[in-house]
């Protein structure tokens, strides 16, 4: 005996087909009815990737490296020494430097008292002036005296040529003295001007010493800020040269840049808080604050920007950057530059 005809079989299919049909039917029209509705509300992206800053450190001076204190991919704080180079030539300039500074300093003092003591020799001078001119005059006065005695040949010729002579040799001294007080001001002067002269190349050397300092304080080098260090490719013992990237460090300030189509910026503004999904992390979801939006599209500033002057214009709808910054920090320790995201925002 059978349980079930032909016939009652093929009508329970048919029903069993048309409710799945009917159930696919109202599932595809609600579904289409959520996308329509949600997509009409939202703007999305999965044009967007993490950044970070990386800042190549890199050299400033030539030399061996003595030694390297960090390990790849390591956390790192600002200021923390990175590489130590071999610093004995820059030890020995700088010493040299410091010593040529100190030289330079003691020939200051050095021309201040040479001034001094001309000055004083120029005193010294000024003073035997006023007797040598006393001893002349009263030589003057004698001379006259015996040469009117002599016209009344009162005084023989031997005594008005004494007289003569010790008149002779008074305006000697005298004019040595007004000669000696000339060359006393000369010197006086000219020791004054080498003080500025010395003033001037111990400044010199002073900046060179600072220059020396300088790069001697280079032999050491350290992070900028806060972050990890990439690759590690350097060794002791190792030549680098001045401008040669030693090592990249990225920081640890995180945000997205998110690349939307032009036609989705009208929703955009700043302030706004929009939904990140990483691909990395599953269904994790971060929530991000938009920061500020790019002043240009993304193509303006490549390398070769597009010119539409010239040759065949084809139409393509451009992207315009969108900085995004975490509104919170929790679970962003796992994200790392490059790492693709998914940007949602709700219409405001």
């Amino acid at each position: 005996m059978k349980l079930f005809s032909p016939a009652t079989s093929k009508g329970y299919l048919h029903t069993v087909v048309t409710v799945v049909s009917m159930v696919m039917v109202v599932s595809g029209i609600v579904l289409a009815t959520w996308f329509f509705v949600y997509y009409r509300n939202h703007e999305e992206t999965n044009d967007a990737q993490v950044e970070q800053y990386i800042t190549p450190v890199a050299a400033r001076i030539s030399g061996y490296i003595k030694e390297v204190r960090f390990q790849e991919n390591q956390f790192v704080h600002k200021g923390d020494t990175l590489i130590v180079i071999d610093n004995r030539e820059y030890k020995a300039r700088l010493d040299k430097a410091v010593a040529d500074e100190l030289t330079a300093k003691s020939a200051i003092n050095v021309s201040r008292h040479a001034a001094v003591a001309t000055a004083g020799q120029d005193v010294v001078e000024q003073s035997k002036l006023p007797g040598a001119k006393a001893v002349m005059v009263k030589a003057q006065q004698e001379l006259e005296r015996y040469n009117a005695l002599y016209k009344e040949q009162a005084a023989t010729l031997q005594q008005v040529e004494r007289v003569q002579a010790d008149y002779d040799a008074a305006l000697s001294h005298y004019n040595e003295i007004k000669n000696s007080i000339t060359r006393a001001g000369l010197d006086t002067r000219q020791a004054g001007t080498k003080i500025p002269e010395a003033e001037a190349v111990y400044m010199a050397k002073k900046a060179e010493a600072e220059n020396a300092a300088l790069f001697y304080s280079y032999t050491v080098i350290t992070a900028p800020y806060d972050g990890y260090v990439g690759k590690r490719t350097l060794q002791p013992g190792q030549l680098v040269k001045e401008g040669q990237t030693l090592v990249n460090v990225v920081s640890s300030e995180k945000w997205v840049v998110a690349n939307f189509k032009e036609t989705q910026l009208e929703y955009l503004k700043v302030g706004s808080e929009v939904t990140l999904a990483v691909d990395a992390l599953g269904d994790r979801e971060f929530t991000g604050i938009i920061q500020s939006l790019s002043p240009a599209s993304g193509a303006r500033f490549s390398v070769l920007p597009p010119d539409n002057a010239t040759g065949n214009f084809v139409k393509i709808e451009q992207r315009i950057p969108v900085k995004i910054v975490l509104k919170e920090d929790e679970g962003a320790e796992f994200l790392r530059a490059g790492m693709n995201v998914i940007v949602i925002a709700e219409h405001r």
